[in-house]
């Protein structure tokens, strides 16, 4: 997930020297603060779906779905809701424990596994949607073209690079992805590009105004022939 990094961030900092499971521990307090705090979730947080997402699958047939570092389950509940059968994934337990007692309440299926996502097996051919919003900073591809079923969609949406500069980081971190960097990737990799912009606009993980980028591609449904 993105970093909420910003003034109006109170949260300890990152410790110095951890060990990475001290690292992880840390994040997974964060997160946990971040998605549930209700001062948080009052003024900056989203709890509506993503609008991209929304529109991705609007008249698609259901299927499976994997959210990658899905949060307290704003995606995953609305996907859960429409059909879909859903896993997410995060290292937030707090946050997957929030997302189940919503799913008992509205009456849907929802499985979630506490995980690193940078150490979790998505699979093979295994998914019909990949959902990546405002997930880290990784391109995802080859995990992507590996876990998707043929036919199957991936939604992106974060922040453009741009915004390591105007959003800041107090870490340091870079922020987003570079001009044309997640279409020219995902292009070479095959998929067919659906929608591919970089609006300025409003980013609904933290209702801040950034510039974006928003990414529907599909994996091709039939494996392209070698030539003979």
């Amino acid at each position: 997930m993105e970093s909420p990094d910003s003034p109006a961030a109170a949260y300890p900092p990152r410790p110095t020297n951890a060990t990475p499971a001290q690292y992880l521990d840390y994040e997974r307090g964060l997160w946990n603060h971040f998605l549930l705090d209700a001062a948080w979730r009052r003024t900056r947080f989203n709890a509506q779906p993503n609008a991209l997402l929304v529109e991705a699958v609007r008249g698609r047939a259901t299927g499976m779905a994997l959210d990658v570092n899905m949060g307290e389950g704003r995606n995953a509940l609305y996907l859960a809701q429409h059909g879909w059968q859903v896993t997410g994934v995060d290292i937030a337990d707090k946050a997957l424990a929030f997302a189940q007692q919503r799913a008992q309440q509205l009456g849907v299926l929802l499985t979630t596994v506490e995980h690193d996502v940078t150490t979790y097996d998505w699979g093979s051919s295994q998914w019909d949607l990949l959902v990546l919003c405002y997930a880290d900073e990784s391109t995802h591809v080859a995990s992507v073209q590996a876990a998707l079923r043929p036919g199957g969609l991936v939604v992106l949406e974060n922040f453009h690079r741009d915004a390591t500069h105007t959003r800041g980081s107090a870490s340091g971190q870079v922020i987003g992805f570079a001009t044309d960097e997640l279409k020219s990737l995902y292009s070479a990799a095959g998929f067919e590009i659906i929608r591919y912009e970089e609006p300025i606009g409003v980013a609904d993980f933290s209702r801040e105004t950034h510039r974006l980028v928003k990414l529907v591609a599909q994996k091709p449904k039939v494996a392209a022939s070698a030539d003979r």
